[in-house]
């Protein structure tokens, strides 16, 4: 049987839920299978908020303790995938993992980036092959090992004659732009900073549709402070996470305007300080034909139009381009398995920074 059927597997920043989505990837063929979205169990998703977002210091007892907790949901929610999908198990070529971020510091005198969720065991527990620890190679080539994304966005949306964009908001927002050449980085915070005052003030995981942020009104004065933030004004290539972007930052930033703000209030300013730093971007790419988001920020409707308003640029949803905005991510890293299963090198040096053609990845195979 030929095996041309890959997995990506993919829980991002936003701790949202755990992404599946099998594709049938030929030399000249693409195509989306079946996809599924599994939640957390509630107890590991406060561990991952808690290690990522609010500890200053990694535990390494505790982290390889919940890597291997992750990795045994990892497996479960697999295979239940598998017995969901009209997908033989035999015709699985690998799985991409891409694991839970925790830590990602590219510009330390020692960079890393830490996913858990241990390969290996999800090798083992599934009986598949399994490609995870994507960006270690990349960083090791001097790049910042984020985004990735912009691989599949090329291969996936790019139109012959177009230079397209693809915004996937997560709980950081990246941008991926092709069409004779392929660019991206991450643009800052996505849902990460609006999810993160939800669950610091109504104690739930985030505002749907920006209902909440609807209500508020925008404070001139913290937004002008958030938009001198030296990450937004970086030039890329350029990385970041929801161990930067969190509660604290957005406590130290109030800190230092010195003034009481309303908390609905504040939601709207984080929301329009989401929005200008994606249109932004989006207006810094000047021969720019067409523009869709993906991710879980595709369904803010008010995050939407506060975009959309702040560019002339033409918005629509990666549906209108043939894949439903959910599985984007999740379908990016089945794409990655194909490319080092494969033995296929990539060249990140416009996204990443890196130097040199890579191979991204490691291949773990099940006893």
């Amino acid at each position: 049987m030929m095996k041309n059927n890959f997995i990506g597997i993919m829980t991002g920043t936003s701790v949202d839920a755990i992404d599946i989505a099998a594709l049938s990837i030929k030399k000249e063929e693409c195509k989306l299978l079946n996809a599924k979205s599994f939640q957390f169990p509630e107890e590991i998703k406060n561990k991952i908020l808690g290690i990522s977002r609010n500890e200053k210091t990694l535990d390494s007892i505790k982290i390889h303790s919940l890597s291997d907790d992750l990795a045994y949901i990892y497996s479960k929610s697999i295979d239940e995938f598998i017995d969901e999908s009209s997908i033989e198990r035999e015709s699985i070529n690998a799985v991409g993992l891409h694991g839970q971020t925790i830590s990602h510091n590219p510009d330390d005198k020692n960079p890393s980036s830490i996913q858990i969720g241990n390969g290996k065991m999800v090798a083992q527990e599934t009986g598949l092959i399994v490609v995870n620890d994507f960006r270690s190679a990349d960083i090791q080539a001097g790049g910042q090992g984020a985004p990735l994304a912009p691989l599949f966005h090329h291969r996936f949306f790019n139109e012959i004659g177009t230079t397209r964009a693809v915004i996937n908001i997560g709980g950081i927002a990246n941008i991926s732009v092709f069409g004779s050449n392929l660019m991206g980085y991450d643009i800052g915070p996505g849902n990460a900073l609006m999810d993160s005052w939800c669950r610091e003030k109504r104690a739930i995981d985030f505002d749907e549709s920006g209902e909440w942020a609807e209500t508020g009104y925008l404070h001139q004065k913290f937004f002008d402070h958030l938009m001198k933030e030296e990450f937004i004004c970086r030039k890329p290539p350029k990385s970041s996470g929801t161990d930067y972007f969190n509660i604290g930052w957005i406590k130290e930033k109030l800190k230092q305007i010195e003034e009481h703000i309303c908390d609905a209030d504040i939601q709207r300013t984080l929301a329009e300080f989401t929005a200008t730093t994606i249109a932004i971007a989006i207006n810094n790419v000047s021969d720019i034909d067409q523009v869709a988001i993906c991710g879980g920020g595709s369904k803010n409707k008010f995050l939407m139009e506060l975009i959309k308003k702040n560019t002339p640029s033409e918005i629509v949803t990666t549906d209108c381009w043939g894949m439903n905005p959910e599985w984007v991510e999740a379908a990016g890293f089945a794409y990655l398995a194909y490319l080092r299963v494969n033995d296929l090198s990539v060249d990140t040096s416009t996204i990443t920074g890196s130097k040199g053609v890579i191979k991204l990845g490691n291949i773990q195979t099940p006893n």
